[in-house]
């Protein structure tokens, strides 16, 4: 059993969950050697452009200058003085993403990166007007580190916390992703419920509020069906989530038993395609590759030979 220290966040329980061996080759472990040396990731098999990551980092980057310099008191009737100083940092983010990450920008041209970061940044605004996501309290990246058990530390880094008035204490997490067929995003509800659960433990009281919010889609974004065509309707920014105390309880049982099973190294994979094609080593990991092969056998067509066929001879 390694006796490493270590601090479950949110994206380790999610990967470890879906597949403990895409956890350790991932993150690594100990002493274990996954191609990459002792307690070392495994090299990446291809250099998969990273150009969304680099876009939600970005933009998050601008939104946590603007919360934690307190830009809005600063620039107070200042509109043009803000907007200059956002795409000044919008600049040198974009430029920090680029020497931070793999973007290949066949796929992904400078020009079309930053106009996506630029109409998230100033779309974000929007959305927090018309939601009143400013207060007393308005901070952004906020970690909170707690326990579950005195075995299991836990942490949470909250992209919004707000605190106000009139709605409470509001955590929220911004998304760059894109919506996928029937309307739906990559987003599990189960994230904030997790901020929630380190936020009670780290300062005993639970939030009142929970949401997601998209910077593709800002409000007063019309909303278009399946078809493209205007409903008329439009978005509002966010999207809440719901959640109860024993939903936290659940995922601090959670976090107890992912959290042993890293420490005694359980991490045999788990094929399933739905997390594999998010998954950097899908093309080098046998279990997927036997799994694909198998399902390859299956759809093939059979060939039936109708009765008495058998005995002719040509």
């Amino acid at each position: 059993m390694s006796q490493k220290k270590f601090t479950l966040y949110w994206s380790s329980l999610a990967k470890y969950e879906n597949c403990p061996q895409q956890f350790l080759w991932s993150k690594g472990w100990g002493e274990i050697d996954v191609g990459g040396g002792p307690g070392k990731k495994k090299p990446l098999p291809v250099k998969i452009s990273k150009h969304h990551q680099m876009m939600g980092t970005a933009i998050q980057g601008v939104i946590e200058q603007f919360y934690n310099r307190k830009l809005w008191l600063e620039y107070r009737n200042k509109p043009e003085h803000l907007k200059q100083y956002l795409l000044t940092e919008m600049s040198n983010q974009i430029q920090l993403g680029l020497s931070s990450f793999y973007v290949d920008t066949r796929l992904a041209p400078l020009d079309e990166i930053t106009e996506t970061i630029k109409n998230g940044i100033f779309g974000y605004f929007n959305t927090m007007r018309m939601n009143h996501f400013l207060g007393e309290y308005s901070e952004a990246e906020v970690d909170m580190v707690c326990y579950v058990d005195k075995h299991t530390p836990i942490g949470g880094r909250a992209d919004l916390i707000i605190r106000r008035q009139d709605t409470g204490i509001t955590i929220l997490d911004g998304k760059n992703s894109k919506r996928y067929k029937g309307g739906k995003t990559y987003t599990d509800p189960d994230q904030l419920r997790w901020y929630a659960l380190t936020f009670k433990l780290s300062y005993n009281k639970l939030p009142d509020r929970l949401g997601f919010f998209y910077y593709r889609y800002p409000y007063g974004t019309p909303i278009l069906d399946k078809d493209g065509v205007d409903t008329g309707e439009i978005e509002q920014g966010v999207e809440w989530v719901s959640y109860t105390e024993d939903d936290l309880k659940g995922l601090g049982d959670r976090a107890v038993k992912a959290s042993w099973g890293i420490k005694d190294e359980k991490f045999d994979p788990n094929p399933v395609p739905s997390y594999c094609k998010f998954c950097d080593y899908e093309t080098v990991c046998p279990q997927r590759l036997q799994q694909k092969a198998n399902n390859s056998k299956e759809r093939k067509p059979k060939i039936i030979i109708p009765d008495g066929f058998s005995e002719l001879s040509f």
